[in-house]
């Protein structure tokens, strides 16, 4: 509440400031008025000499308290109120000074009341009017007292007051109104600031780098961790400052090369004895074209990788050897018992041996296919020409139980191969589950705002809750006979392309759903 309230206070005086420059530059415009048209409009004037004197009095008055107001910044209410009943006392003069109230005159009496509203409180400014409403009123009667011409019409005069009182209170209305935008205004202020602390914290304390660029190549905003990684001052860290003094090898090189959105490379500079990391990115900023710089140390980014690596590895060849050794204890134990058997049961035990010794190729197989270092080649895929001709080549023993729907044509960027191993598994894996009372699985691919769903469903049992969670981790499996690397590698290929391959619960049966973004033409 306290910095709220002199928050008010530092806006009150800056009007304040506005105010008396004003009725000086009116004062002063006023006197020159007078002296420039005097001698041919005199009668304007009732008392020329009382004009002219107050007007003079009036601008040193007005200067004097305008440079004590700007440099003696104590007791402001108290210089608020002697400007605006010195206001009031020599418009009260220059009135009587006229041939009556006038509308110039008139409209100064208004700005100055609405003005006490603004920077008084209500009793001090309705006390401003009413000394105001007193000087026009009874300007009649002082004027009898003293000899004088009184007031041509009093009327004028009345209308005068009214108008005052009216203006008193919409300034009233007006300074409860911007009490509240004022306090608004300040709340969000103080949010904002808020706010750009965090900021400021979170970039001043990160270990990524980054570098906002204009279109001249001026860095707009960067934090000392850019700075630190560029070989550059750490002053730089608060200030915009030209990419071409301070890194002249990082201006060079994106100046003559055409960066793209999601760009990485690696940079290099005599300027610094790090290894930096670059990743580019476009931000969209209304009027403005901007290039956000991610830097990082590439010795630090390669540590993590292999760490990464050497994690997944280890994960993987822990899950190889639990699924290797049961398979492996089932051929010890037959072989153990092979040779003091009988034929028939050699026979038994041979069977056993060979299933045992296909599932482990089988898992090795899939292993090996699971870890080939394949680039991913995208290509503009139209589904409803790509499907039916991969049905027939890929799928022609099981054609006859897949039912295609599409609804219009839809186009996909994707690897062709990896999508047919991906589909491959999924429907293969879904006519294995298919419920023996159905004659088919679906195949439905429709479009869904800007993506497209490709979704496989059967109508078998579907996959259990608990089982759920675990259906993409590799080697897990709710079929005997199977190695549990098929939907592993589907959604690593999905991963691969920029999809999502994701499992959709169902009434009745189990459905699939690889989600791709659209190809427009």
């Amino acid at each position: 509440m306290a910095q709220t309230s002199s928050y008010s206070e530092l806006n009150q005086y800056h009007l304040g400031l506005w105010y008396s420059a004003y009725r000086l530059i009116i004062s002063t415009g006023l006197l020159l008025i007078f002296l420039l048209t005097y001698p041919d409009m005199t009668t304007d004037y009732q008392y020329p000499k009382l004009y002219h004197y107050a007007l003079m009095i009036s601008v040193a008055v007005n200067t004097v308290q305008l440079f004590t107001l700007r440099w003696v910044k104590r007791l402001i209410q108290p210089q608020f109120i002697l400007i605006f009943a010195s206001d009031v006392f020599f418009l009260s003069l220059l009135t009587l000074a006229s041939q009556g109230p006038n509308v110039h005159l008139g409209l100064i009496f208004v700005i100055t009341i609405f003005s006490a509203s603004l920077l008084l409180d209500a009793k001090k400014a309705l006390i401003i009017t009413l000394i105001a409403v007193i000087s026009i009123i009874y300007q009649h009667f002082i004027g009898s007292i003293f000899a004088f011409s009184s007031l041509t019409n009093i009327g004028n005069s009345a209308l005068l007051a009214f108008l005052f009182f009216v203006v008193y209170g919409s300034g009233q209305i007006a300074v409860r109104r911007f009490q509240i935008l004022e306090n608004l205004n300040f709340s969000q202020s103080l949010e904002l600031y808020r706010l750009q602390n965090i900021n400021r914290y979170i970039l001043e304390q990160i270990e990524t780098g980054y570098l906002v660029l204009d279109e001249n190549y001026h860095v707009v905003l960067s934090n000392p961790a850019a700075c630190h990684l560029l070989g550059i001052e750490p002053m730089y860290a608060h200030e915009r400052f030209s990419l071409y003094q301070s890194q002249n090898d990082l201006f060079e090189l994106i100046r003559f090369e055409n960066l793209e959105n999601g760009e990485r490379f690696q940079f290099e500079s005599q300027q610094s004895r790090y290894n930096i990391h670059v990743q580019v990115q476009k931000l969209i900023v209304p009027h403005q074209t901007l290039t956000l710089l991610v830097l990082q140390d590439a010795r630090k980014l390669n540590q993590q990788v292999q760490q990464l690596k050497l994690a997944a590895l280890g994960q993987l060849s822990a899950s190889i050897a639990h699924e290797i050794r049961n398979p492996l204890a089932a051929i010890v134990q037959a072989n153990d018992l092979y040779l003091d058997s009988e034929p028939e049961q050699q026979q038994v035990l041979h069977q056993m041996i060979s299933r045992q010794a296909t599932r482990i190729d089988r898992i090795i197989q899939d292993t090996l296919n699971m870890v080939k270092n394949k680039e991913t080649h995208p290509v503009v895929i139209q589904l409803n020409e790509f499907i039916p001709l991969f049905i027939q080549e890929d799928l022609a023993d099981v054609a006859d139980q897949i039912q295609f729907n599409i609804d219009v044509p839809l186009a996909i960027q994707f690897d062709e191969a990896q999508l047919r191993q991906i589909l491959i598994n999924l429907i293969r894996n879904a006519i294995r589950h298919n419920s023996p009372d159905s004659s088919h699985i679906q195949l439905n691919i429709h479009p869904y705002e800007h993506k497209v769903w490709i979704d496989v469903r059967d109508f078998g049992s579907g996959v259990a809750t608990h089982d759920q969670e675990l259906l993409f981790k590799p080697f897990f499996s709710t079929s005997i006979h199977g190695t549990g690397l098929g939907l592993y590698l589907s959604h690593s290929f999905c991963e691969a392309n920029q999809a999502q391959l994701n499992y959709i619960s169902q009434e009745q049966g189990a459905c699939f759903r690889i989600s791709c973004q659209r190809v427009t033409a």
